[in-house]
């Protein structure tokens, strides 16, 4: 494995989020480059990802971010549901992209200063899976 500090690579990935953010490392690793930051959650590895899948049979993954996507009885419920998200998203600080079509919700859960999927996604996703039961 090779380590290159690389300013130019990391900006031109995440721009955004390097505002107060002191790039650590960028670690080659063959096919594809991942970034690290200070203070960033650890991203976790495809290895791990597919043994906590197993732990949430209603959520998929491509690998980069988990999703959920759950059918109501109308809109009223799906929005019902969207606000019953506030707590457990404030609570961890971790928040989902939602996307709400009539009567029907999506959640996409992925940590953006890690890009990629962390404990973070996992526990959150685990906590709307409860409030699905």
């Amino acid at each position: 494995m090779n380590y290159v500090l690389n300013l130019m690579l990391i900006a031109s990935l995440v721009p955004q989020y390097l505002v107060g953010v002191s790039p650590k490392i960028v670690q080659v690793d063959g096919a594809k480059d991942t970034v690290s930051l200070k203070g960033a959650p650890a991203r976790l590895s495809s290895l791990e990802i597919r043994l906590r899948m197993r732990n949430l049979p209603d959520w998929t993954t491509d690998g980069e971010s988990l999703f959920y996507t759950r059918t109501f009885e109308g809109f009223v419920e799906a929005v019902s549901f969207v606000n019953s998200l506030v707590e457990p998203a404030e609570q961890l600080g971790h928040h989902p992209d939602i996307k709400i079509n009539y009567n029907q919700v999506s959640l996409q859960l992925t940590t953006h200063d890690a890009l990629g999927i962390t404990e973070l996604d996992f526990q959150l996703a685990s906590k709307i899976s409860q409030l699905t039961r």
